[in-house]
């Protein structure tokens, strides 16, 4: 019975070993080796390390641009109700049984799988002096001389948070949509037949039981929002006041070569993440299931 046991326990150790291998040296070392390098003032061509204690934070504390990005990335978490709204609006309506409802539940998502580079070029073009949104927006009379949607200060970060809210909707209207087929139809019939009119039954019906799906919607995408890079990389490259702490930390690492620095920036970013998380559980998670008790 004992050498049973110990057969089992050895499968079960062989079947850990390798993702645990993988997850220490793919995750838990680049982690540690992180936060040390965070402490240090790295040279890339000779691969030294020379300790400086918390000088690398202390510049990253009296950097402007430090504050510029953590500006910006709040900014960005206006989006994330914003985007879970209008995908849950989505979801309910793609929901419903009609004809050719599949193409459009394809439409909303062709931004999702389309390439992030395809997408900011277009969004680029769309944007640009002599763009569409421009000649659009002159014809009809809206404007009078052509805005710098993406060089003008007061408007390129919106204008880089609306194409992550575009490209967002499909991929969220999505998994709401998983969410959505998961409840049960009996609960809506029997709510119907108690008299119970549409607005009751979404927010008595589907917003409680679709609770699962929107803390993980809500955590993934205040974690996207806060750690958005592409769309500022691509369209603007942290110019005009676009810098987010994502595209901070590569130009730290990247174009500055100040990789100790860089760590730093990702070591406090890394506990800003971790704030929101938590946040995230106790307004969604666990904290809002107790409260309702």
């Amino acid at each position: 019975m004992k050498s049973r046991k110990k057969q089992v326990y050895f499968i079960v150790f062989l079947f850990l070993v390798v993702p645990l291998t993988l997850l220490g040296i793919f995750t838990y070392y680049p982690i540690v080796r992180g936060v040390v390098l965070s402490f240090t003032k790295y040279n890339m061509l000779l691969d030294k390390a020379d300790w400086v204690g918390l000088k690398n934070y202390a510049y990253l504390f009296k950097d402007k641009y430090f504050y510029i990005a953590l500006k910006n990335i709040f900014k960005y978490l206006l989006v994330v109700p914003f985007i879970q709204f209008f995908s849950i609006l989505i979801a309910v309506l793609v929901n419903q049984k009609l004809p050719g409802i599949k193409f459009f539940r394809t439409l909303f998502y062709v931004p999702v799988i389309t390439g992030s580079v395809v997408v900011s070029m277009a969004w680029k073009w769309i944007f640009n002096v002599d763009g569409l949104l421009n000649y659009t927006l002159i014809n009809f009379g809206l404007i009078k001389e052509p805005i710098l949607w993406l060089s003008d200060s007061r408007y390129a970060i919106y204008s880089a948070m609306f194409v992550t809210f575009w490209r967002g909707l499909g991929y969220y209207m999505v998994i709401y949509l998983a969410g959505l087929q998961n409840i049960p139809v009996e609960l809506y019939e029997a709510a119907k037949i108690d008299g119970a009119n549409k607005r009751d039954i979404f927010y008595k019906i589907t917003l409680p039981l679709l609770r699962p799906t929107m803390l993980f919607c809500f955590i993934i995408s205040t974690l996207a929002a806060l750690k958005v890079f592409e769309e500022i990389y691509l369209l603007t490259q942290g110019a005009s006041g676009t810098t987010t702490m994502m595209y901070l930390i590569y130009d730290y690492a990247f174009v500055r070569y100040k990789f100790g620095i860089s760590a730093a920036a990702s070591v406090v970013f890394s506990a800003i993440l971790l704030i929101f998380t938590i946040i995230n559980f106790k307004f969604f998670g666990l904290g809002g299931a107790k409260n309702e008790k």
